[in-house]
């Protein structure tokens, strides 16, 4: 099912209400929009939820963290953010409409588990993971961490996140944004299984 031009509005507006002083998690999230239409449509999933998990997926961390914040610290705010976004993606889309009950609990369960790693299991769960970690790398959206962050992010990523792709969108497009993005320059290879 497709994301209603209209709602797709208001989840917009609100993200951008949530992000005013993290212009990196929004810049990541509509990465990640992006990003799981595509996965989504080569895999026949439903753009509906996705699109709506990738468009809230990271709203917990409002209030948590703003522009110029370190590695450690989005680490550490990792756990409280999935509880806390899942909660207020509940509210909000309960509000807006042109959702199910059913629709929502996806959404939202969806949002609560997706820094779990290596407790996704389901092919939502790891296309949503997927799409997290490709906004994390797309060279369009610049790292906003110092150099030594960007040294434990990179060990991270291929440690906990690049392993896990299960999609042939996903794999392609991780090669891809390995091949572009300087800070993986050279790593273009290591992902294809």
């Amino acid at each position: 099912m497709k994301l209603e031009k209209k709602v797709e509005e208001k989840l917009l507006a609100y993200i951008k209400e949530i992000f005013a002083n993290d212009s990196w998690t929004l810049a990541h999230s509509l990465s990640a929009v992006g990003i799981i239409k595509q996965i989504a449509k080569s895999e026949g999933a439903d753009e509906k939820i996705l699109a709506t998990t990738m468009y809230l997926h990271d709203i917990g961390y409002g209030g948590l963290l703003a522009d110029g914040y370190s590695f450690s610290q989005r680490i550490a705010a990792k756990k409280e953010h999935m509880p806390k976004g899942a909660k207020m993606a509940r509210d909000f889309l309960g509000r807006i409409g042109g959702y199910t009950e059913e629709e929502i609990s996806q959404i939202a369960h969806l949002i609560e588990v997706h820094d779990n790693v290596d407790a996704l299991k389901t092919q939502d769960e790891l296309l949503v993971l997927e799409a997290d970690s490709l906004a994390s790398i797309d060279p369009k959206v610049p790292f906003s961490f110092s150099e030594e962050d960007v040294v434990k992010y990179v060990d991270f990523f291929l440690n906990h996140r690049a392993t896990r792709f299960v999609s042939k969108k996903g794999k392609e497009l991780l090669e891809k944004f390995s091949t572009q993005n300087k800070v993986f320059a050279g790593m273009a290879g290591k992902f294809k299984k």
